[in-house]
């Protein structure tokens, strides 16, 4: 038994050898870096321009990556109201802006799941390497100071869709709001 053991191991040792280089290991496929580079600039982009009353906030820049079998996903941080400019140096927020910051960032969910849409939207239309059977994911994280009220208020949000679908929208200029029969949403 050892003998044969031995024979199977030298076997299996020669024609891992014999094999030629390519087999030894296969590249990723999927977009290349420019395409992921091109969607991370435009959703920061959108991000910086929307404004319902005001600007979000946005606090890191959109980092894209790319992983074999699934699709692109891209994972920013927001903060879904700016917070005053001297708060963070030692400034004092009254009872009622906190309230009013609550209630805003309440009412934006709705517009930033829109706003997500119409980013994967244009996703799909750049990421031109990507498969169509493969998914786009925007994943927004959702920044608050801890004296703020919470309720309601979910930590993340992450829309996908696949590419296919999403060009197929894309081309037949689809409204936003139709468009999430297709797609997954998570709210956390």
């Amino acid at each position: 038994m050892r003998k044969f053991a031995v024979c199977l191991i030298l076997t299996l040792a020669a024609s891992a050898a014999a094999r030629p280089a390519s087999h030894a290991a296969s590249a990723l496929s999927g977009p290349p870096a420019a395409e992921l580079e091109a969607v991370d600039k435009a959703c920061d982009a959108s991000i910086r321009g929307y404004s319902i009353d005001a600007p979000l906030d946005h606090l890191l820049p959109t980092h894209g990556m790319y992983i074999e079998g699934y699709g692109a996903v891209f994972i920013t941080d927001v903060n879904l109201v700016a917070l005053p400019p001297l708060f963070g140096f030692g400034g004092h927020i009254a009872k009622g802006e906190l309230a009013r910051i609550h209630d805003s960032k309440i009412k934006r969910l709705p517009e930033v799941r829109k706003l997500m849409t119409q980013m994967l939207l244009a996703a799909s239309g750049t990421l031109v390497s990507l498969q169509p059977d493969e998914s786009i994911l925007l994943h927004l994280n959702f920044y608050s100071l801890e004296l703020e009220d919470r309720t309601g208020l979910p930590k993340s949000m992450s829309v996908q869709g696949k590419k296919r679908d999403l060009l197929d929208a894309a081309a037949r200029k689809l409204p936003v709001d139709s468009v999430s029969g297709m797609l997954k949403v998570r709210v956390e």
